[in-house]
């Protein structure tokens, strides 16, 4: 059994570093690995065992690592590890490494031959999960290639060899050659990967892709998009009628890449001002009509605001525009994402700057004469007509256009696509008569919670037009077409995961108005972290105590059951020792059934006393298998 557990130790070690190494812990991974593989040694030198770990103690490990993890694992670990982002997942995980080098440090060997090993097979089932299902931290190395090829190699072998011994060993060392060879030949698989899909697309559906909120997005000529309905915002409308698009980015130049860049120059500028509670940032002047309150669930500090927000409310926060153009907040520590909006219809700006009339280099005269033809006698006629046009077309995510020349295929004939192509359309209809606009990126609110609640998620990123007219103000285009909202309906949830929603919109406003500090939450977080110590130290202690009676049970009844095996008798609960003897087959000879008498009288005189152990009945039956009691 030793070869089994030393590979359980092999498998839980190199599956922990591999996990460590993804959060960017290299330091905690060796540490991690050393201690594992030593961790089958006290059990070998005959050492005695720590209590081995119960559904009530894990329990307690489990909810300890991720409170832990969301109480400092951000801190812990690099501002680019996907522990950063998911902490309380991280505390889990961590709490799994430590629950598995537990059990594998005290865990009993199997007899050789046993059907079952169950605490084998989940040391060898959870190390072989999180081989395959942690992402390998980039760039690779040789290390981080080879760790989960080892924890999976030796989670599968462990239980064959707990139950074929050395002869697994030697079957799977003619796997041997396959196994050096796949870390050499995963990377040249992984650089043929890209040139074959290219090979394949023609012939293949695009590959698949999450929809969501890019900055700066780019066209693609073909596409098979899956939208995703992972929140990202919940939104409470506080007073007024806010316009339902929520600004991240306006976008000025199209590129003959057909990607949008230089962000609009006149964005929001931005005052600090004192406020009663947190900070007040003034992005524009005039007193708001409208107001709306904004919980962020994405894993970022972005922030999403109507157009003519006037007045930005943030707690523990510094707000500035990065290189995208976007809003972001540098939300100090683990402050919740939320801010408050108000504003009011937008007023009159300075004339937009000349890319705001500048055209693609593709722009030819075929599409200048269908863009002519959708002039009217003003811009806002003009912006109608365009708008009218494009809205009649038919809205889709699975399109494919023609690859040299895919913008003058969309336009000319017709052909379907999704709103971000729409949004380009119009922008570039308009500046061909003469009207300044720019693309604008963001999300569409559409799905109400109720009592003004809105959820807003990932399928509901968006790109629509804006245009400014001769006062100076601008306006949205949406061009989308009038089927998106049906393209849509069945990313939206079911029934329960909305009931959800709703449920947690409440909760949310419930406990934004439970007014605690930081210093207060980490109080109570400590508290109750003390609360699990406390329990779990308890619970070891009861566990302790009990432990000899929980093992005394457990071999008494291996040995009954080996007597019933050999004996032939059936198990019945009214029957005493003196039944079970008279019931002893007729074939056995005298001194045979005189030793299973000496055992009938041991176990009914030990094996319900406070203070009997089944040692001096194990002893007897030992000295009745001598005399053919094991048949």
């Amino acid at each position: 059994m030793r070869a089994a557990d030393g590979l359980l130790a092999v498998a839980v070690a190199a599956a922990g570093a591999h996990l460590l190494l993804s959060m960017q812990l290299p330091a905690l991974a060796a540490l991690f690995a050393v201690a594992t593989v030593l961790a089958p040694l006290p059990a070998w030198l005959g050492w005695r065992r720590p209590l081995a770990p119960t559904p009530g103690l894990a329990f307690i490990t489990f909810v300890s690592g991720g409170l832990l993890g969301y109480m400092a694992l951000a801190d812990w670990v690099p501002a680019d590890s996907w522990a950063a982002d998911f902490a309380v997942f991280g505390g889990l995980c961590l709490a799994m490494l430590v629950l598995l080098w537990w059990l594998l440090g005290t865990r009993a060997a199997a007899p050789p031959g046993r059907a079952g090993d169950p605490s084998g097979d989940t040391l060898a089932a959870t190390a072989l999960a999180l081989a395959v299902l942690i992402p390998r931290r980039l760039p690779l190395d040789i290390l981080t290639q080879a760790l989960p090829w080892a924890a999976a190699l030796a989670a599968v072998l462990a239980p064959l060899v707990s139950r074929l011994g050395a002869k697994a060993l030697r079957r799977a060392a003619w796997l041997l050659p396959v196994v050096l060879v796949l870390p050499v030949v995963e990377p040249a698989l992984r650089a043929a990967q890209r040139p074959l899909l290219g090979a394949l697309f023609s012939a293949m559906p695009a590959p698949r892709g999450d929809t969501g909120f890019s900055p700066l997005a780019q066209l693609h000529a073909s596409g098979l998009l899956q939208p995703n309905r992972r929140p990202v915002l919940r939104l409470w409308v506080a007073g007024g009628t806010p316009p339902p698009y929520l600004i991240g980015n306006r976008l000025l130049t199209l590129d003959a890449r057909y990607q949008w860049t230089g962000v609009d120059p006149a964005g929001p500028g931005i005052e600090r001002e004192s406020a009663p509670a947190g900070q007040r940032y003034r992005l524009a002047p005039g007193k708001p009509t409208w107001s709306l309150a904004a919980h962020s669930l994405r894993r970022d500090d972005l922030l999403f605001v109507p157009a003519g927000t006037q007045t930005l409310d943030v707690t523990d926060a510094s707000l500035g525009v990065d290189g995208a153009g976007v809003l972001r907040a540098q939300f100090a520590g683990r402050a919740d994402r939320r801010w408050q909006a108000a504003g009011a219809p937008p007023g009159a700006q300075a004339r937009a700057p000349a890319q705001a009339l500048a055209l693609p280099a593709f722009w030819d005269a075929d599409l200048q004469a269908a863009a002519a033809a959708l002039a009217g006698p003003d811009a806002a006629q003009t912006a109608a007509r365009i708008g009218a046009e494009l809205r009649g077309r038919r809205y889709s995510l699975n399109y494919r256009l023609d690859r040299q020349a895919p913008f003058r295929d969309f336009f000319l004939n017709r052909r379907p696509a999704h709103c971000f192509w729409y949004a380009t359309a119009a922008a570039l209809a308009l500046r061909a008569n003469g009207v300044p606009s720019r693309l604008v990126t963001g999300y569409l609110v559409s799905e109400p919670l109720g009592g003004g609640a809105f959820l807003v998620r990932e399928r509901d990123a968006h790109a629509w037009a804006e245009w400014q007219d001769a006062a100076g103000r601008w306006h949205t285009l949406d061009a989308t077409p009038a089927n998106y909202d049906a393209v849509l309906a069945d990313y939206g949830g079911g029934a329960f995961e909305r009931a959800w929603q709703r449920l947690a919109a409440r909760l949310d406003t419930w406990w934004h108005t439970v007014a605690l500090t930081d210093a207060q939450v980490q109080a109570v977080l400590l508290a109750g972290l003390a609360v699990l110590v406390g329990l779990f130290v308890r619970e070891y202690r009861r566990l302790r105590r009990v432990a000899p009676r929980i093992g005394h049970s457990r071999e008494w009844q291996r040995l009954w059951r080996r007597f019933l095996r050999v004996s032939g008798l059936p198990e019945r609960a009214q029957w005493t020792a003196t039944d079970y003897v008279d019931h002893l087959p007729q074939s056995w000879p005298p001194q045979r059934r005189a030793a299973a008498r000496r055992f009938l009288e041991l176990y009914a005189a030990a094996r319900f006393s406070p203070r009997g152990t089944p040692a001096e009945a194990a002893a007897a039956l030992r000295a009745c298998r001598r005399r053919g009691l094991s048949g």
